[in-house]
Parts: structure tokens; sequence; C-alpha cells
């Protein structure tokens, strides 16, 4: 099998024989993680909304913001800009205010919550289960990337392949290993006389 790369939000899927693997392209994101295929478990995914952003930071550019444009606003005598301006003041400290005082003092998440439903990304967390006990897969994907993400699923080999395969008896190669057995103790004379029979068919 060819590789095949499956391109989503946070990076890239790489699928080979053997191995499922992600490659991220953020920086939040542990960068390279990889399992084998016959490690690989179920595919689950859950919504997930990143706020790249802390609410605070976010208050303090809204306040900029709305006092540039109200200043604008005055200046230029443009009504549209003073009420924007004003709604991006508003916001700013309301933002603030409840992210150092009500969160702050409460431990509660209202602020960010507040700034989250206006300017946070959503999409999906997704898992890749890792049977082997190791490290699960994990990545995120925009909303309309969910469909293709559990299409992965698709890629688990549910067999595991044989480590130990069985040689075929016979040939020179065999006839070495059994007499380094023999010079080692490990046969006996016996039972060295009796697999060289064996093996030359006597």
């Amino acid at each position: 099998m060819e590789t095949k790369t499956i391109p989503f939000a946070s990076g890239s899927i790489e699928v080979t024989d053997s191995k499922i693997s992600f490659r991220s392209a953020v920086k939040d994101i542990k960068q390279f993680q990889s399992m084998e295929r016959h490690n690989m478990g179920h595919v689950n995914s859950e919504q997930y909304t990143y706020l790249g952003i802390m609410p605070i930071q976010l208050a303090l550019r809204s306040l900029l913001f709305g006092v540039m444009l109200a200043v604008i606003a005055i200046a230029a005598d443009i009504q549209f800009f003073s009420v924007v301006g004003v709604a991006a003041i508003v916001f700013g400290l309301v933002t603030f205010n409840l992210d150092l005082w009500v969160d702050g003092f409460l431990g509660t998440r209202f602020g960010y919550q507040l700034c989250a439903y206006f300017f946070a990304s959503k999409g999906h967390k997704i898992t890749i289960q890792n049977n082997s006990g190791g490290d699960h897969i994990v990545f995120y994907v925009a909303l309309e990337q969910l469909d293709e993400a559990m299409k992965l699923e698709s890629y688990r080999i549910t067999e595991r392949p044989d480590t130990n395969p069985v040689q075929p008896i016979g040939g020179i190669h065999d006839l070495e290993k059994i007499n380094e057995l023999y010079q080692k103790g490990i046969l006996t004379e016996e039972e060295f006389t009796q697999k060289k029979k064996q093996l030359l068919n006597l």
C-alpha cells in the first residue's frame, strides 16, 4: 500500500501498510503521533471549542477598538461607527469584568464562554484509541471534516500479524542450526542424529 495522506484542520493523517500517524500543523498539539495499525482501536469524536486568546486580552482589544471607532465616528460624523464603537466598548467592559472579578473570584468560566460564543473556532476532537495501552492519537478537525475523520476506522487491521512465522524445516541452514545447538550442548548426540536424519530424509 502506498502512503495515503489525509489533510485535516490541525495536521494530516498518514496511513501505511503497518502504521497510522498524525503530523501536526499547529503548535498546541504534539507534533508527531503514531501507532501500529493492528493496535488501532475505535475512532471517537467529541465537540470542541478553541479560543486562541485569553478573554482578558480580547476584552482589552475590544475596548481599544471601540474607543478608536468612537473617535473616528466623532471626527468624521459617521453614526454607524459610533454605534459599533459603543457596542465594542460595552462588550469589552462586560468581558473584562466577568473575567477579572466573577471568574477570578468564583472560579467560573463566564468570560471564556462569552468570548467563545462569538470568537471561538468550533470543531471536533478526534481520538484514535490505542488497544495496546500506548498513547492514543489525538487531533482536531473542522465541523465539515468529521465524516472524513470517522472513516479512519476503516484502516483498522483486526488480525494481528504473525510475529513468529513457522520456518520450513530443511536445507543447509537448518542443519547448521542443529549442529550449533549440538555443539553448545543443548541437544544430545541422540537428538542431533535424529534431527539430522529427519532433515536429510533418511
